[in-house]
């Protein structure tokens, strides 16, 4: 039984789907698939659609295979195991009970089932009965910065080094950085990377630089950047790029409060003397007092990557607290109206905030 229901999920999707591919191709070669394989798209965000994918699954998985051979079932990308509405609905229940009926009871010899999933509700009776009867394997990328960023550091430098490259530390720091810790974007980025460097076997921060994109996520990274930075041009330029590609202006003030709220704490610390800036690199103090009080966090900052870290405090330095304070107080008054007030477009309203965050220091007389 357990070698012949598997579930690949997790909110890595490259992952997922090459490692349930990799199964799938294994257990019902290329050659095979035309008569053998039925692949089922899971991909819902309706309760119709949703129900419809699982009986089609249920339909497929109940048929024997074609001469009474191999029956090889891909669920792929079913999406919407993690939403609470539809998995709450009557009939997707109903139909997913069926679905795992059919699991308990046992699968024939040559009957196999492939599921591939963004996520999963461990709770759920049908997770239990797929956790019960086969073989489970999760892909996850951690929510956390300083979780996801060795690991994505680790695969970033693996590739490379599969390859026959070698990476320093700035330069990959600077690498994932852009790409972000997704392993699609990761890997699509370093294949384009080594494509550029050739016979050339060391990769620097200026082939990064020159050659890498940005991730979406990256791009927002940049965009703060500019703004902590007082570079008006570039902060704005970032800033219409991205609501050209849809971004919410509601997400990027959300993000520029988040900036403000972490360069305050930094200049805070700094001021404390609990750390101190050496270069791009940070040192905090072996105070014992700070144990205690970042004890009490849900996020340690001394746990952050020091590449990040770095950042927000050299951002942070040439600011006063009270500075800081203020910016971030005038983010928040540009929330509060951008909810509120209907009459104003809240892409004007940015481009405004955008002006006072980054206009230059007064000059002392």
């Amino acid at each position: 039984m357990a070698d012949s229901v598997y579930l690949f999920y997790g909110n890595d999707e490259y992952l997922v789907g090459l490692n349930a591919r990799k199964r799938v191709d294994a257990i019902c070669p290329e050659a095979e698939q035309a008569l053998s394989l039925e692949v089922i798209d899971g991909s819902a965000a309706k309760i119709d659609d949703a129900a419809a994918a699982i009986d089609q699954c249920v339909a497929a998985f109940r048929t024997v295979g074609l001469f009474g051979g191999k029956k090889v079932v891909w669920f792929r990308d079913a999406s919407f195991f993690k939403n609470a509405v539809i998995m709450k609905n009557d009939r997707v229940k109903r139909l997913l009970g069926e679905l795992a009926s059919d699991i308990k009871a046992g699968l024939a010899e040559d009957q196999f089932l492939i599921i591939s999933s963004p996520g999963v509700d461990k709770r759920s009776a049908f997770y239990k009965a797929v956790a019960a009867a086969g073989e489970v394997t999760e892909y996850d990328i951690p929510e956390r910065d300083y979780e996801a960023r060795p690991v994505a550091l680790k695969r970033a430098i693996t590739l490379f080094k599969r390859e026959g490259f070698s990476i320093d530390s700035v330069a990959v720091d600077a690498f994932i950085e852009k790409t972000g810790f997704e392993t699609r974007q990761i890997m699509n980025e370093a294949e384009k990377m080594v494509l550029y460097k050739g016979a050339d076997r060391s990769i620097t921060l200026e082939d990064v630089q020159a050659i890498t994109s940005a991730s979406s996520e990256a791009i927002a990274w940049d965009f703060t950047d500019a703004v902590a930075e007082r570079k008006l041009g570039d902060a704005i330029r970032i800033f219409r790029q991205l609501i050209f590609q849809k971004e919410s202006a509601i997400r990027l003030i959300i993000a520029i409060e988040s900036l403000f709220q972490n360069l305050l704490r930094f200049k805070e610390y700094m001021d404390a003397g609990w750390l101190r800036l050496n270069g791009n690199r940070i040192q905090w103090s072996n105070d014992p007092e700070i144990d205690d009080y970042f004890s009490e966090m849900a996020d340690d900052p001394r746990k952050m990557h020091w590449f990040r870290a770095g950042k927000f405090a050299n951002q942070a330095s040439p600011y006063t607290a009270r500075g800081l304070a203020a910016r971030k107080q005038l983010a928040v008054d540009t929330h509060e109206r951008m909810v509120s007030e209907g009459s104003i477009p809240h892409d004007l309203m940015l481009e405004t905030l955008l002006a006072k965050l980054c206009a230059p220091k007064p000059r002392r007389r």
